[in-house]
């Protein structure tokens, strides 16, 4: 017996059946920040970079922006990785990723160096430090705060 299948479906299949040791991460602590070279997040778990995701969802949130590197951004006019959601991977769709949900209108975070010194809300501007739970969708906003 044959069985054919389009090429998203074999992506999808060669995934499951190659990825399994990536699934290891849910539910671990990990950092994550927006690579600006490859347009997504880019996961770090004990120090490395384990996966690259266009989806991310996790919960018992940090935000946090380290100082020095903030600093040298405004000194230097240059960008390097200062800043990182930190929690417990829930679930993430791998880069690239076809099915990203759609962004919600509202509880949106933001942190941009020149502007302020931590994340804050996009509406409010007022700083953020954690969140129960968070969506990170790599589409035009990133960050979604889902429970407070």
């Amino acid at each position: 017996m044959k069985i054919k299948i389009n090429e998203s479906q074999y992506r999808r299949l060669l995934e499951t059946v190659t990825d399994d040791n990536e699934k290891d991460y849910i539910g671990k602590k990990i950092m994550l920040y927006y690579n600006l070279h490859k347009k997504t997040f880019s996961i770090i778990y004990k120090g490395l970079v384990v996966i690259h995701a266009d989806y991310v969802k996790l919960t018992d949130v940090e935000f946090r922006v380290r100082q020095g590197g903030r600093e040298k951004v405004i000194r230097e006019k240059s960008k390097n990785v200062h800043s990182f959601v930190i929690g417990t991977l829930e679930d993430y769709c791998k880069y690239p990723c076809e099915n990203l949900p759609s962004e919600p209108n509202s509880n949106i975070v933001t942190y941009n160096p020149y502007k302020y010194n931590s994340y804050v809300i996009k509406d409010t501007e007022e700083p953020i430090y954690r969140a129960g739970e968070v969506e990170l969708i790599n589409l035009r906003n990133k960050i979604f705060i889902t429970k407070q």
